[in-house]
């Protein structure tokens, strides 16, 4: 009796191998899309500091004056140097809170560098120099203390220790209401007039809805730089460069890009995305010949 051949089992075809579109595309994003802003967005810290201080600048509870003590005559153990002995100052004066002045200098630490960071451009070399520059000068204030008794950088800190900075809450909060208005506003227009999209071939600037500028097809280099480190440490922003594909000449800068190094990242997904693409349309167009 003749047995049946067993059945072979279907061998999976090349389109069943390979990947889902939506899976690779899960993987890899198609497109990159962000938005630019003037340097008004890196004033967050200063209004946000405003609105958080709020709560923890409340005003201190009134100390009484000191009752004054009856005026009597020195008594005999009390004459010489005992009694030219000058009456010491208290530490903080009346009214001085080292809450509020812990406030205040946070506040104006924050400002500075949110001034900075809108003025000035400091590279990573310039950083680099000016923290150098700020330890040598405090190593060099403590050798002059120790070995020649200068104190001049000590005098200063005294004195700006002496002015008893106290920070105000109502102008803190009054100064961030006043902010917010125009950073709403930014937003909102960053995000009709300076619109970015990027594919693999294309570098499409939208402006109130319409495409306002456009990079054709064609291989291109991308760089990055971060030209000053108070943006990069406000917002991880810097400044997206499109080259051509020799990278010889300079096509579009894009500044003030937050969060660079995950855009940058997004990017190079894209790129390998096409390169995949394009290795895998070669192996087809083999494997049909």
């Amino acid at each position: 009796m003749a047995t049946e051949p067993s059945p072979v089992p279907p061998t999976p075809s090349a389109d069943a191998a390979k990947p889902r579109p939506a899976a690779q595309s899960k993987r890899r994003p198609h497109e990159v899309v962000f938005i630019t802003y003037p340097k008004l967005l890196f004033t967050w810290p200063l209004i946000l500091a405003g609105y958080l201080f709020w709560p923890l600048a409340y005003a201190p509870a009134p100390v009484p004056p000191p009752a004054e003590a009856p005026a009597t005559s020195p008594a005999p153990a009390e004459t010489g140097a005992a009694a030219q002995e000058p009456v010491r100052a208290p530490l903080s004066a009346p009214g001085v809170s080292p809450r509020l002045e812990r406030l205040g200098w946070a506040y104006l630490w924050i400002a500075l560098i949110v001034l900075i960071a809108m003025g000035l451009d400091f590279n990573r070399n310039h950083s680099a120099f000016l923290i150098v520059l700020a330890v040598a000068i405090w190593m060099a204030g403590l050798w002059l203390h120790d070995r020649h008794h200068f104190t001049l950088f000590g005098d200063i800190y005294r004195w700006f220790a002496r002015l008893d900075v106290q920070y105000d809450r109502s102008l803190g909060l009054t100064l961030s209401i006043l902010l917010t208005i125009p950073y709403l506003v930014m937003l909102v227009w960053g995000r009709l007039n300076d619109y970015w999209r990027i594919t693999h071939n294309e570098f499409e600037h939208y402006s109130f809805g319409r495409v306002d500028d456009a990079l054709g097809r064609g291989a291109k280099t991308i760089r990055t730089e971060f030209p000053d480190m108070f943006e990069l440490l406000l917002g991880l922003a810097g400044t997206l460069i499109v080259f051509n594909a020799t990278g010889t000449q300079e096509l579009r800068r894009i500044q003030h890009v937050m969060f660079l190094p995950f855009v940058r990242r997004r990017l190079n997904q894209v790129l390998e995305r096409v390169a995949v693409d394009v290795v895998q349309t070669m192996e087809e167009e083999e494997t049909q010949v």
